[in-house]
């Protein structure tokens, strides 16, 4: 499912070996968290491509973030990138929430993304800090 939406956001097939794949299931869940990531560095050219996804027990798939497949400066990226932290009740509800961290160039931040009726909402973006 992962490898299906990375070429539908473009990731060219010879690309498909050096991709890093990330599968997170929190015991008390009854979803998952997965997420797959691409990037390739060529002097100052950077190749990427990334997804994540939560799938349900039916099934169902929901993309938390995509970035489609595109070539930026390695130096001064143009886009932002994003990674799994961690699956965590944060608020203290007693749900689970995905902690990313937000990556763009000379920014870095914590965000946090509930599931809520079907959808994500952000319930938390900061901590952040820049070079």
């Amino acid at each position: 499912m992962l490898l299906r939406e990375m070429r539908r956001l473009g990731l060219p097939a010879k690309a498909e070996k050096d991709i890093y794949f990330t599968v997170w299931q929190p015991p008390s869940a009854k979803w998952f968290l997965a997420a797959a990531d691409y990037g390739q560095a060529n002097g100052s050219d950077l190749a990427l491509c990334q997804v994540i996804l939560v799938v349900d027990p039916g099934g169902h798939i929901q993309a938390l973030r995509k970035v489609p497949f595109q070539k930026t400066n390695a130096d001064k990226p143009t886009v932002t990138t994003w990674f799994p932290m961690g699956i965590a009740d944060v608020d203290g509800d007693g749900q689970l929430e995905i902690i990313l961290e937000g990556d763009a160039y000379e920014d870095h931040w914590l965000e946090v993304d509930k599931i809520q009726g079907g959808s994500f909402r952000k319930v938390f973006s900061g901590l952040g800090y820049y070079l």
